[in-house]
């Protein structure tokens, strides 16, 4: 497979990604799975950071820990700062609803806010800033992964390992739900139970890494239109079952493996039919923005129902939500994240 610096699909899917959630918060939440695309942006989180990580070890043979680090305080830090900095002056204010507590903005801002979202006694926040337990999932899988994959690597059985630690991560959320009795939530947003949605992406990587993607998936239209096809049966099987037990244990794992050739065929074969759409200039710029774009959106929204403006499921609120979270992450990008780049760059040589 070739490897570009820059690969357009993947914004695409960015892209869908930060809509399915955006429309699902906007009031369509029972017909659109927002919870689906945080799951892809887990997994597309999981793919480039061992896509680098492979690149960088075929480059030095080894991984740079404290720039890995550097990376990720200076990619992230600035927007989330400024986004809790912006809901917080929206409730001083008086025109967002919520309470500023200085626990929960510090496990926001270190990024525990899922835990300590279900186990503290009193985890008030800004509505629309619940979302922000997804970057705490992420940023606990940032912190063990670069060590965990040295250590697959130099076993020379990485892949092996993965798929055995993908399937620990099902047999413990069985053991969750069966012997401990936690409930679907709680499952949805624990990084010990949510880590596969990641390692799917990882593992996506270290298949093409190893130039094992291309042969399991296969360039041939036969072949492509029959994973395409069952990977899109999987994820409407996904969606439409129902039951706790389901949602909470195999789901997941069904999700990330559905997802494996839908990334596969959007990064190797753009020009199909099916993702010629991901590269539309609009939506890679929407995908450039979307990181922003889910921090804030939530906010908007429920600080325009406060207010009055609309309701949820107004086409107002759609329209009017949309448009100031796309103004809002344009501009951050423009003046706050885009004068890190050269600054990340200089510090970390990428």
């Amino acid at each position: 497979m070739a490897k570009p610096s820059y690969i357009p699909s993947l914004d695409g899917l960015r892209a869908v990604s930060i809509a399915l959630v955006f429309l699902s918060h906007v009031g369509f939440g029972h017909v659109v799975p927002g919870g689906f695309g945080v799951t892809i942006f887990f997994f597309l989180s999981g793919y480039l950071i061992t896509t680098l990580m492979t690149r960088e070890w075929d480059q030095h043979g080894s991984i740079a820990m404290g720039a890995f680090y550097l990376r990720r305080v200076v990619r992230l830090s600035p927007p989330i700062l400024f986004v809790l900095l912006v809901s917080a002056l929206l409730v001083w204010a008086g025109w967002a609803e919520g309470r500023l507590d200085i626990r929960t903005i510090s496990s926001q801002i270190f990024f525990y806010y899922n835990y300590f979202s279900l186990y503290a006694s009193d985890p008030a926040t800004v509505n629309g800033l619940g979302i922000l337990w997804s970057l705490a999932v992420e940023e606990h899988f940032y912190l063990i992964w670069p060590t965990l994959f040295i250590l697959l690597v130099n076993t020379r059985f990485e892949i092996r390992y993965l798929l055995v630690l993908l399937l620990a991560v099902v047999v413990w959320r069985a053991i969750r739900v069966f012997g401990l009795g936690t409930d679907e939530w709680t499952i949805y947003i624990s990084t010990d139970t949510r880590l596969d949605s990641l390692l799917y992406g990882c593992l996506l990587a270290m298949l093409t890494w190893r130039g094992h993607a291309d042969r399991l998936f296969g360039p041939s239209l036969p072949v492509r239109m029959a994973w395409l096809g069952g990977a899109v049966v999987v994820l409407l099987v996904c969606l439409s079952i129902r039951d706790e037990t389901f949602r909470s244990i195999p789901r997941y794992s069904l999700q990330g493996l559905a997802l494996m050739p839908i990334f596969h065929y959007a990064v190797t074969q753009p020009s199909d039919l099916w993702f010629r759409p991901l590269n539309w200039a609009p939506l890679r710029k929407i995908g450039q923005w979307s990181f922003t774009i889910y921090l804030i959106h939530y906010v908007i929204i429920e600080a325009l129902i406060y207010s009055g403006f609309a309701a949820l499921g107004d086409w107002t609120l759609v329209v009017t939500s949309a448009a100031l979270s796309a103004a809002f992450a344009a501009a951050t990008y423009r003046w706050l994240e885009k004068p890190f780049h050269p600054l990340r760059r200089r510090l970390t040589g990428h």
